[in-house]
């Protein structure tokens, strides 16, 4: 039982769901690897957050964030005061680009997902994957994502956003987002000169 708890730890994971633990496991037995994640339940080793998802105690929420809702990276609100964009608190709200609008709670966490249309969700530039575990946009992306989704957005500070980025991003999206993220690339110009 012990022994179990080893690949879980060296993976570098802290979220797992029954599949991830499967193949850690290197378990073919759908019941017995059930049946491990159940006694490392009891036993506190792992947290049950939902059905079918399992985290080590001092568990990653960005991780947690892209567990629940695959086909999702970290954007918007979360990325943006993390890097001092916008001043607003969101510590409590987890929010992610995804393929579909929905809301997901979780230990005292809401995980709000946008949907962006398939064509930017797709697009991988200046989206980072965080050791393996999540996908995570730059701040530029997240500007950009936010401009996509909201249109008339204000953001804090400007000032340490990348030019370069924002020109090479703003093509993903459609014309009118475009239009606003050229926008914005004069107003960092203007602020910085």
């Amino acid at each position: 039982m012990m022994t179990d708890i080893i690949p879980l730890l060296k993976s570098g994971k802290t979220v797992f769901n029954i599949n991830d633990v499967q193949q850690l496991l290197w378990q073919s037995n759908k019941d017995y690897t059930r049946l491990v994640l159940y006694r490392m339940t009891k036993r506190w080793i792992l947290t049950r957050i939902k059905s079918g998802i399992f985290a080590l105690p001092n568990y990653d929420i960005l991780e947690l964030a892209s567990k629940l809702k695959p086909k999702s990276y970290i954007s918007f609100e979360t990325v943006l005061q993390k890097d001092w964009i916008i001043f607003q608190d969101y510590s409590q709200t987890i929010t992610l680009a995804s393929d579909n609008t929905l809301q997901k709670k979780a230990n005292w966490f809401v995980f709000e997902y946008h949907k962006l249309s398939d064509f930017i969700l797709t697009n991988t530039i200046w989206i980072k994957n965080y050791k393996n575990n999540y996908m995570i946009a730059s701040t530029e992306r997240a500007v950009c994502d936010m401009i996509y989704l909201y249109k008339n957005i204000y953001f804090d500070n400007i000032r340490n956003l990348n030019v370069y980025k924002l020109e090479k991003l703003k093509d993903i999206y459609n014309k009118k987002t475009s239009l606003l993220i050229w926008q914005l690339i004069e107003n960092v110009r203007h602020q910085n000169t």
